[in-house]
């Protein structure tokens, strides 16, 4: 059989394509960058050239990010990476800086019960309105650690209260190497309420992980189910733990203080425990910061 003699011209072609690549490459700032962090010269480079184009591609992508939620790339979230392993250069991947930032929050929750993207309030995004820049206000002194008062922010549905309180603590979180716990006060307190009664040593795990946390955000207090024994041997405890311990702690409710105290005064002798826990959170509150105005936020 004869053999198959390859055209000059397409030789031609083929190597004045790969030029033209390899120019593409070196006129890339970021590409260049990377050539010489792996120290990799021409042939090198033209010797893995499908490699270092897929990189250019992938950064160019990356640079015009659309967001983690739109990001359309086959491998999604993740960067194409190039390193030398002696003589060689290898392709891998690595968590793009959005997801590695979204990590880093994910770990700095010990529970979320809130939906996702409101891992990404800021305050930057809350509206101006007076009354959020009166909660604005005081979330700055604690965040700058001004004052260790509590947060206690109330007011109708739709109006930012949760949206509001996440913002803060993100900010907390940002500044500090602290863990926060955000939890829904109905299903969290049933949870310790029924652990109380079927499980000691859970109980006793659970109670103290509460308290010890560097943040907590109880959303929607007030609306728990409630007793005399949730209340003397769950709430007022949890929250004089806190107070001792000098944590930080925020709430977001329906009623006012007072209202809570009428809430919980379960039965007769209840009211004189019910005044216990007003007390407690009106010393470390002090007066509720009221917000008003539908938000279109949360």
């Amino acid at each position: 059989m004869d053999k198959i003699q390859v055209s000059q011209i397409f030789i031609d072609d083929f190597e004045q394509a790969i030029e033209e690549q390899y120019k593409l490459l070196i006129n890339n700032e970021a590409v260049v960058k990377l050539i010489d962090e792996l120290h990799a010269t021409k042939a090198e480079v033209l010797e893995h050239i499908s490699m270092f184009l897929d990189y250019l591609e992938d950064q160019t992508y990356c640079a015009n990010c659309p967001g983690l939620v739109s990001c359309a790339k086959t491998k999604r979230h993740y960067q194409i990476k190039l390193q030398r392993r002696g003589k060689f250069i290898e392709r891998s991947y690595a968590p793009c800086p959005l997801l590695s930032a979204q990590l880093d929050q994910d770990r700095r929750y010990w529970i979320s019960d809130f939906d996702e993207e409101l891992k990404t309030a800021t305050i930057a995004r809350i509206d101006e309105k007076q009354t959020r820049a009166n909660a604005i206000a005081a979330a700055i002194s604690v965040i700058k650690g001004e004052t260790s008062r509590w947060l206690y922010f109330t007011g109708n549905h739709r109006t930012g209260k949760t949206y509001l309180m996440i913002a803060f603590i993100n900010e907390l979180l940002q500044r500090n190497n602290g863990q926060a716990a955000v939890i829904s006060a109905s299903t969290r307190f049933k949870e310790l309420l029924d652990s109380a009664i079927n499980d000691k040593q859970g109980y006793k795990t659970l109670f103290e992980r509460y308290t010890d946390i560097d943040i907590l955000g109880i959303d929607d207090f007030g609306n728990e189910y409630k007793s005399d024994f949730l209340r003397d041997q769950i709430v007022y405890p949890l929250l004089l733990e806190r107070a001792k311990n000098k944590k930080i702690t925020f709430f977001t409710s329906d009623f006012k203080i007072s209202e809570i105290g009428t809430l919980y005064a379960t039965t007769e002798a209840g009211k004189i425990r019910a005044r216990q826990l007003v007390r407690l959170l009106k010393d470390y509150c002090g007066s509720e910061l009221e917000i008003g105005g539908l938000s279109g936020l949360y």
